[in-house]
């Protein structure tokens, strides 16, 4: 069952700030290997993930509920994940890029699924085509 707004902005803001101590206090076993850099980059990833979705809230509470989050807030989010990741290892910011890619990626197609993305179709061009002409 998902959660209202309001409620959602608190939970993913709260989850944000606990996975970023999360690193700090997990920074001896992330540095410890590779595989474990890798891991602070992907953890890094879902803190993406999670401020983007408690920042989009935030912006709909705000707005109102046609707002929609853009590029921008999107960067910024980014950015502040990879601090997160850079403050763990260099190694864990590089993969954090990466990651957050792939999570961005699969969001938006997400939201285009469950909202109604546009579908723009040769049928749909057509159409509008002959719409225009009469």
């Amino acid at each position: 069952m998902p959660l209202a707004v309001s409620p959602s902005c608190v939970v993913s803001l709260a989850v944000s700030v606990l996975l970023f101590s999360g690193m700090q206090m997990a920074k001896p076993l992330l540095i410890a290997s590779q595989p474990a850099t890798i891991v602070g980059g992907f953890l890094g990833s879902i803190l993406f993930v999670f401020l983007l979705t408690g920042l989009g809230n935030l912006e709909k509470m705000v707005f109102g509920s046609n707002f929609q989050t853009k590029f921008p807030e999107a960067l910024f989010c980014l950015v502040i994940s990879i601090i997160a990741s850079a403050s763990v290892h260099r190694v864990s910011a590089s993969t954090c890029v990466l990651f957050s890619a792939a999570m961005l990626y699969s969001m938006n197609i997400i939201s285009n699924q469950v909202h109604g993305g546009e579908k723009i179709t040769s049928e749909g061009t057509k159409n509008e085509k002959t719409k225009k002409r009469k």
